[in-house]
C-alpha cells in the first residue's frame, strides 16, 4: 500500500466550512478506485490532516498527481482550496510485512 499523510490549515474563519468540505472530499475519495484506507483527523494545534492508502503509487499519481485527475477536478468543485491550504505530505510504500 502507498501511504500519504497530508497536513491541511483550515483558512481563518472558514473552518467549520472547510470541516465540511473535507468530510466531502473524503466521502468521494473513499468511493474511488484504488483507495484501501480513508481517515482524517483535526490536529491538537487545530490542523487537518488525512490518511490515505492507495493500492499503489501509480493508482496515487493518476488520483491526485495528474492535474485532470479526480482529486484536482473534485477540490476545485468543492472549493477546497478557498477554506483550507495544503502544508505539506510524507509519503511511501507501508512497511507491513
Amino acid at each position: 500500500m502507498y501511504i500519504v499523510v497530508s497536513r491541511w490549515e483550515p483558512v481563518p474563519g472558514k473552518e467549520e466550512e472547510f470541516e465540511a468540505k473535507g468530510r466531502t472530499m473524503r466521502n468521494l475519495l473513499r468511493n474511488q478506485s484504488g483507495i484501501e484506507l480513508m481517515e482524517g483527523f483535526r490536529a491538537e494545534d487545530g490542523g487537518a490532516v488525512a490518511i490515505i492508502g492507495y493500492e499503489s503509487k501509480e493508482h496515487y499519481d493518476r488520483i491526485v498527481n495528474d492535474p485532470d485527475g479526480f482529486f484536482a477536478k473534485a477540490a476545485a468543485d468543492h472549493g477546497l482550496e478557498e477554506t483550507a491550504t495544503w502544508v505539506r505530505s510524507e509519503r511511501g510504500e507501508s512497511m507491513r510485512d
